[in-house]
């Protein structure tokens, strides 16, 4: 089942629940995504299009693909992403 909550008017916020640590602390990674308002006119688009992006997300989360937002410099995120993106992306495309 998809964990979302509204934030605002057009603003949605996933979840995915990774367990508990050993302090019994719950363990999750969350992201917002803002939504068209033509999905927000039905019900059911709107939960269709939630439970699609929660599970692109969860997928990202489990696979470790999911760079968490954070302060960082623009080098160390350049590092990350040629790490877990481009060196992946340059592999499909030499297949």
């Amino acid at each position: 089942m998809a964990s979302y909550t509204q934030r605002g008017k057009n603003s949605f916020t996933l979840f995915v629940e990774l367990g508990y640590d050993e302090n019994g602390k719950r363990l999750r990674k969350t992201k917002t995504i803002k939504v068209d308002s033509r999905l927000m006119k039905t019900k059911r688009k709107l939960e269709g299009y939630l439970e699609e992006e929660w599970l692109k997300f969860k997928m990202q989360v489990e696979a470790g693909e999911y760079i968490e937002p954070q302060k960082k410099y623009f080098k160390d995120f350049v590092h990350d992403w040629s790490e877990k993106y481009a060196k992946s992306f340059y592999a499909k495309k030499n297949l």
